[in-house]
């Protein structure tokens, strides 16, 4: 099968990995011939794949809509498009069987703040395209795909499920803490690996953490794309939507910058499972998940332990973890903060079964690898008007 990957963009830092160790696992398929990734230079995806290592991907950067030319030579002797982030550009027709992963309802269940309601129309209705017209749609969790249902009506329950949130690869499973890190950072943190989009709940998380009675002994690590904009010191306030909040939530809460929190930004890659493997604990606040979270698969592989949103998708995702979870209510800072305390009160717990499941039976890339050829079969002989 001949493979092409269309992504206008993704999220950096979880979405990049995702594609990242897809499209490899892919190409590791004996029956692919291919597979060609077109996205952004914006991306930087030719830094994170070695095609000397995987010769069948190649990776073509472009800032045309390649949608708009059928016969593009992108395209045209491809036997499937695979839109990995169809989240944000309008449907197009490529003229090809077209399969995508709708990651997240988030935006229709958790609004950002001062949003208005044209926005939120604008990303319904370009949704709506992507999944009434591809020919197969692919979902992370059960979860995601309820949340499509009663967005978008029983069109949505014929989507394929196929979970994503496993370990990233045998490289993030044994890493060695960098000696530059250990000199470096205080320990032992907790840490929180999100970008600051509102849903990742930073606001929150700063309330809870405010409150800790141990707060002296275990600082706060926030790493992700746009943390590191959180040391802006006013009348310098960044112009991004909600960070000056988190700024001005900082400064009120006398919570200080590398002393109590640490917002070190979008860390390179290898250094994101040196920094979890070595945390204190790993805390996931966020509102909103599409199916699952790779930091707290990632924490709970490499024996951290974890504190996690009681909401339905990480329910889904952790019922095949055996390790103890603190879970709390992410909407509410004292549940959050109750958490914390518990969690160090009972820490040789907490460590001990985080490492007792560190060998708990999970899927590999090369299996998720295969479901997803089997949908691209699918939608391959689907579009030609057979059914298999």
């Amino acid at each position: 099968m001949k493979i092409l990957i269309w992504s206008y963009m993704f999220s950096i830092g979880g979405g990049g990995r995702l594609l990242t160790n897809l499209a490899t696992a892919l190409a590791r398929q004996p029956d692919v011939q291919f597979v060609r990734v077109v996205l952004s230079a914006q991306t930087g995806f030719k830094d994170r794949v070695n095609t000397q290592l995987h010769p069948k991907v190649s990776i073509v950067y472009s800032e045309e809509d390649i949608r708009n030319t059928p016969n593009h030579s992108c395209i045209a002797d491809c036997d499937v498009v695979y839109v990995f982030w169809p989240h944000g550009p309008a449907f197009v027709d490529f003229h090809k069987p077209t399969v995508i992963t709708f990651h997240d309802a988030t935006i229709f269940d958790y609004v950002p703040p001062f949003t208005p309601g044209s926005v939120v129309r604008e990303h319904w209705e370009k949704a709506k395209g992507w999944l009434e017209r591809s020919t197969h749609v692919v979902v992370s969790s059960e979860y995601v795909k309820s949340r499509l249902v009663a967005h978008f009506g029983p069109v949505c329950q014929s989507a394929f499920l196929i979970q994503h949130a496993i370990s990233p690869s045998k490289y993030f499973e044994k890493p060695a803490l960098d000696s530059a890190l250990a000199q470096s950072y205080p320990f032992p943190y907790f840490i929180y690996p999100a970008n600051t989009s509102p849903h990742k709940n930073h606001y929150n998380l700063l309330l809870a953490y405010s409150r800790f009675s141990r707060r002296s002994q275990h600082p706060l690590f926030l790493i992700g794309y746009n943390t590191e904009m959180l040391r802006s010191v006013p009348p310098h306030w960044p112009e991004l939507a909600s960070i000056p909040t988190l700024v001005s939530l900082i400064k009120r809460l006398g919570l200080q910058i590398d002393r109590d929190v640490f917002p070190l930004g979008l860390v390179q890659d290898q250094l994101v499972a040196p920094l979890i493997k070595n945390a204190y604990a790993l805390i996931m606040p966020s509102l909103s998940e599409g199916g699952g979270s790779y930091p707290v698969e990632e924490a709970l592989s490499m024996g951290t332990p974890v504190l996690c949103s009681d909401i339905p998708v990480m329910r889904e995702h952790l019922v095949r973890r055996s390790a103890e979870v603190a879970w709390f209510n992410p909407e509410s800072p004292d549940d959050m903060t109750r958490a914390m305390e518990s969690l160090a009160d009972n820490y040789a717990r907490y460590k001990q079964s985080a490492v007792l499941g560190m060998n708990d039976p999970t899927v590999s890339w090369d299996d998720i690898a295969r479901n997803y050829l089997a949908v691209f079969h699918s939608a391959h002989y689907r579009y030609r008007g057979y059914s298999l």
